[in-house]
């Protein structure tokens, strides 16, 4: 596991994060670089991005880790809540819920925190699956060797919904205006929160990435998967390298980093079978198609053929 979370691009640091490497134990914190085996309540990482400007989204980011710590105390971990995989999302779910509550309230108690919010994202490592619940646009992604990187979250934002829609093309969302703004968060006092939640199996060799749109906003998917890629034995080095990148992207934001990678004991990855391009694919359809109107046009001929032939002896017959 590794992780890092600095100003970066900004004056104020309003990001926040939290990993443990053993949920049973109660213990937070990482031994970044080395090996440890998964506990039977598994392992944690939680990063936060918050909102509010001068102190206050700093204070709605360290009170929402905050509250998922106490919510992800050992003792609370019972087994009803490790039951299944439904029953280990419905506890996420609670627990960002919980976490939005506590933002809250601590705005009704303190008026220069009015208005302060926080985006989250976790991932929850337990026996063979990872669980990721989140609520905004901080992201949660995957990298495996043999299948590349994988987006696990989907963002809560104006711009993912005009993508969800049809009314933007994908490949224009990263430069697109309006890609700050979110949909939901922790903290809006208008509705409760509404974090989604997922499940996805484990492999060998995956690379579990949180990180705030810090790093995000300035990295596109195809850059960050190029940066694992080449740094994939070791989350020291994929973290070293996503900070030098995103630093010379040009950050304006704060950026956080948290990694976590599965030596073994998860599933094995096979390679993905090789896919024909698209336009190979139209070619063999093309010619497939034609084929086809070959086949019609024969057959059409034949019957032409026939029925001429029928008619010509008819007609000698009759004469």
């Amino acid at each position: 596991m590794a992780a890092r979370c600095e100003a970066a691009g900004r004056r104020n640091n309003e990001d926040n994060f939290q990993l443990t490497d053993n949920l049973s134990e109660d213990q937070w914190g990482f031994v970044t670089g080395q090996e440890v085996i998964l506990g039977e309540k598994g392992v944690l990482l939680v990063v936060c991005d918050g909102m509010g400007g001068m102190t206050a989204g700093a204070v709605a980011s360290m009170l929402a880790v905050k509250s998922i710590k106490e919510s992800f105390a050992a003792g609370r971990l019972t087994p009803q809540a490790l039951d299944s995989p439904d029953t280990i999302l419905h506890f996420i779910e609670q627990a960002i819920i919980t976490a939005d509550s506590q933002i809250k309230e601590d705005g009704l108690l303190n008026r220069e925190h009015e208005g302060m919010g926080s985006t989250i994202v976790l991932a929850w490592i337990i026996g063979r699956k990872v669980y990721v619940g989140w609520c905004g646009d901080s992201r949660a992604y995957r990298y495996n060797p043999a299948s590349g990187l994988e987006r696990l979250s989907h963002d809560h934002s104006y711009v993912q919904d005009l993508v969800d829609s049809g009314k933007l093309l994908k490949e224009l969302a990263f430069d697109h205006p309006d890609s700050n703004i979110i949909t939901r968060s922790l903290g809006d006092v208008r509705k409760q929160a509404q974090p989604d939640t997922r499940c996805f199996p484990l492999y060998n060799d995956d690379v579990i990435l949180l990180c705030s749109d810090g790093l995000s906003g300035v990295l596109r998917d195809v850059e960050i998967e190029k940066i694992l890629a080449d740094n994939a034995g070791s989350v020291e080095n994929c973290r070293n390298a996503l900070w030098a990148e995103s630093e010379k992207a040009g950050w304006t934001d704060n950026v956080t980093i948290a990694l976590c990678r599965i030596g073994s004991g998860a599933a094995q990855t096979e390679k993905p079978a090789i896919e024909i391009p698209p336009a190979e694919t139209a070619v063999i359809e093309m010619k497939k198609t034609k084929r086809n109107r070959i086949k019609i046009v024969v057959i059409t001929l034949l019957l032409l053929a026939i029925a001429a032939g029928i008619g010509y002896f008819l007609l000698l017959k009759y004469r």
